[in-house]
């Protein structure tokens, strides 16, 4: 069966099945693996995702659930207004620590 999806603002049609986890579509039919494999149950949040911004399981989410949906995936999180100011912040972190431990030297 045919199942489009936005993943990332790219759209892609696939030949999956209907009951395929979003999680496994991800990772071994589109090649992206930011998303990770965690409990399998939903309960430990390692598969979350954005569909229509809002966070889901993809473990256990059926891709025929998010058909001609848009899909955020980690991957594209720091092209986002906010994934940008985060990432500021922990290159900021970042340097504040190295500069801390060459002034405890």
């Amino acid at each position: 069966m045919s199942n489009t999806l936005r993943v990332n603002g790219t759209v892609h049609t696939l030949d999956v099945p209907p009951d395929m986890p979003v999680l496994w579509v991800l990772r071994d039919v589109l090649g992206l693996t930011g998303t990770k494999f965690g409990c399998g149950m939903a309960l430990c949040g390692a598969c979350t995702v954005h569909l229509d911004g809002r966070p889901i399981r993809s473990c256990v989410t059926p891709v025929s659930a998010v058909t001609g949906k848009s899909i955020t995936t980690i991957e594209a999180v720091g092209q986002t207004a906010s994934g940008k100011r985060s990432r500021r912040g922990s290159m900021w972190r970042s340097c504040s620590a190295a500069t801390a431990s060459r002034v405890r030297s």
